[in-house]
């Protein structure tokens, strides 16, 4: 098969596939963000996701709003309608194409965490931002007793770098943030072998 990474296939299997919230749509307090956040604060997820911070709605559509960086992850059902389980961003972009890093974050409901989907959109959506956004190197920051996404970022073949003592707040108290990172050398080829294996279905964003 031949990758081509500009298409929107490339981000996508049969079932899964990463669908970015286009740059320039209007956000509406009755959309996808609104969807998100209800669906996000139904699983109490919020503050994990956040490394401590207790999102309002308004505070989480404003967030994604001014960045416009995020992507929707969901599954294709039989009849190509996408049900959202999920959504990823990146954010703090610095340096230039060839030489640039981004900050990232993903967030998963009904359960979906809890399935090989996550991980096989997990490295679809690092598939669009190494090569759609053309980042280089990726960091995420995690809450260093989140035990969930540190388990999410190894499968993904993120690196630990350390934890910063007592760098965010959470119930209360201080507590230690684990900083990791994946670099686009390392994650390219064993996403193209990983994508090789998968079968397709094509669902190009209106």
């Amino acid at each position: 098969m031949t990758l081509d990474k500009n298409c929107w296939d490339y981000y996508q299997t049969a079932t899964l596939g990463v669908f970015p919230y286009m740059i320039g749509t209007p956000v509406y307090r009755d959309g996808m963000l609104p969807f998100l956040y209800t669906k996000a604060r139904e699983a109490g997820k919020i503050e994990m996701i956040f490394c401590g911070d207790d999102l309002g709605m308004d505070q989480f559509v404003d967030f994604f709003h001014k960045r416009k960086t995020l992507q929707v992850l969901g599954r294709i059902e039989n009849d190509k309608t996408i049900m959202p389980v999920g959504f990823s961003w990146v954010d703090n972009p610095v340096g230039v194409d060839g030489a640039r890093a981004a900050l990232c974050g993903f967030g998963f409901f009904d359960d979906a965490g809890k399935t090989s989907d996550a991980r096989d959109l997990g490295m679809l959506g690092l598939a669009y931002w190494f090569n759609a956004l053309r980042i280089d190197v990726i960091h995420g920051i995690m809450l260093e007793g989140n035990t969930a996404a540190k388990n999410f970022a190894e499968h993904l073949g993120f690196e630990e770098i350390g934890v910063v003592p007592k760098r965010h707040f959470y119930k209360g108290e201080l507590v230690g943030a684990r900083v990791t990172m994946i670099e686009k050398n390392d994650f390219q080829p064993v996403f193209e072998e990983w994508y090789e294996k998968q079968t397709f279905s094509v669902i190009t964003p209106a």
